[in-house]
């Protein structure tokens, strides 16, 4: 009894399983491949930007070519100015040498003078006693030469007198601005607790 009283207090039940749904299998049928992408479209695409970067290399290099023809060209330019510049410099200097000087001076009617005057430019001053000098009887320049070397002369004597004048009133602005500047830092000092 005791084991027919066991099973009759539990009752048997069946064991349910869960049910498993089953989904319903898909038809299979044939389908056509999928198409590929050919390789030839990649391969073009790199061909056509190899051959770019070609041109465009050779167009640089091209260009840094013609900058070099350029360059020398320049360079030999350079080269004829300065050798231009030096044989003008040499003229410049042969024809400022003393002897040159006194042949035009000749040719354009002067004549040396005896007694030397000497100005003094940032003062003013005259030193030495200037005296006319004639010139000799066998000279054929006409007054006319005389007259625009005089002139030339006198403008350059007026061009020194203003220099002169512009120097010393750039002298006494300058000594008026230090003045002004130890002033005004003694007043800064002097205000400086």
């Amino acid at each position: 009894m005791s084991q027919s009283a066991a099973a009759a207090r539990v009752p048997a039940r069946p064991i349910v399983r869960p049910v498993s749904r089953e989904r319903p299998q898909p038809r299979l049928r044939v389908v056509a491949p999928a198409p590929r992408r050919s390789a030839g479209g990649l391969a073009l695409l790199s061909v056509g930007l190899l051959a770019l970067g070609l041109l465009v290399l050779l167009l640089l290099n091209i260009s840094i070519g013609k900058g070099a023809y350029a360059l020398t060209d320049l360079q030999r330019q350079q080269r004829a100015l300065a050798e231009d510049r030096q044989a003008l410099a040499e003229q410049v200097e042969a024809s400022s040498a003393p002897h040159m000087l006194a042949a035009q001076a000749t040719k354009l009617g002067m004549v040396p003078n005896q007694s030397t005057a000497f100005l003094n430019v940032p003062d003013g001053t005259v030193q030495g006693e200037a005296a006319v000098t004639k010139a000799p009887k066998s000279s054929d320049k006409t007054p006319e030469t005389a007259k625009r070397t005089a002139g030339a002369m006198a403008a350059a004597a007026a061009a020194g007198q203003a220099v002169v004048k512009k120097q010393a009133t750039a002298e006494k602005a300058e000594k008026a601005e230090k003045t002004d500047t130890k002033s005004a830092k003694r007043s800064t000092v002097e205000s400086s607790p």
